[in-house]
């Protein structure tokens, strides 16, 4: 053989080789780089998964402060109700109260005006009585009077 075929024939497998090496390090590559995408997309699926459960964390926080927010309106609505008819009722009593007070005034002023009127009667009666009498006094005496005179 030829020195041109030996090397024909060497040069072949050390073609075959390298191309089979190389083969064999894109393989490599193509195994490392689907690794690398599975492990991006697991680490995507990962930071979805935290994204969603945070998400139903601050859903579930919101929902709950609501709710707390609607108990404390609820009972402070509940605080003003009673408020309002103790209010109410206390000032229905005291109007209660301010009746029965009028109504006790009312009687006692008529009480005491129905006494004025009856002294005033009685002064009135007394005071006539009285010129009635001095008017007897007077003829009295002046009938007296006349009588001596005469």
């Amino acid at each position: 053989m030829t020195q041109r075929a030996t090397n024909t024939i060497f040069a072949e497998p050390d073609a075959l080789s390298l191309a089979q090496s190389e083969v064999r390090d894109l393989q490599r590559t193509v195994v490392v780089l689907r690794a690398e995408l599975e492990q991006a997309q697991h680490d995507r699926q990962r930071q979805v998964q935290d994204a969603l459960a945070a998400a139903h964390n601050e859903t579930q926080q919101i929902r709950a402060t609501v709710m707390s927010l609607r108990d404390a309106l609820e009972q402070a609505h509940g605080e003003r109700d009673i408020a309002v008819k103790a209010a109410l009722t206390s000032a229905i009593a005291e109007i209660a109260q301010l009746r029965d007070t009028v109504t006790v005034l009312r009687e006692e002023l008529e009480r005491v005006h129905a006494e004025y009127a009856s002294l005033n009667q009685q002064q009135i009666s007394a005071q006539r009585a009285e010129v009635q009498q001095l008017h007897d006094t007077i003829r009295a005496l002046r009938l007296a009077l006349e009588s001596h005179a005469a």
